[in-house]
């Protein structure tokens, strides 16, 4: 497990993107719901990036099961089927918070 730390820094980070986020909303800022889904497409997309596609891999680095990521991926509408997709979605739809 990985400590949160409350660096300036970090805070910075985080509130930049909940500003981001809320004025592509109309000035609504996201639910935990939302965030935590949003912050889990990311990694998941990251780390098929790192091991090329490889779902196996991906898996393992996550710390999940095959039939986990595969589930988590339909569910976020990410793809890696296809040589050199690199786990991107179906089709980038804007995401928008309740």
């Amino acid at each position: 497990m990985i400590p949160i730390d409350h660096e300036p820094s970090l805070d910075l980070l985080f509130d930049g993107f909940l500003r981001r986020a809320a004025e592509r909303n109309g000035g609504s800022t996201p639910k935990l719901r939302d965030w935590v889904s949003l912050a889990e497409a990311w990694r998941i997309r990251s780390a098929l990036r790192q091991c090329r596609g490889n779902r196996t891999a991906t898996a393992r680095m996550l710390g999940i099961g095959r039939r986990t990521l595969y589930s988590k991926m339909e569910k976020h509408g990410i793809l890696s089927d296809s040589p050199g997709n690199g786990g991107e979605e179906a089709s980038r739809p804007e995401i928008h918070f309740p």
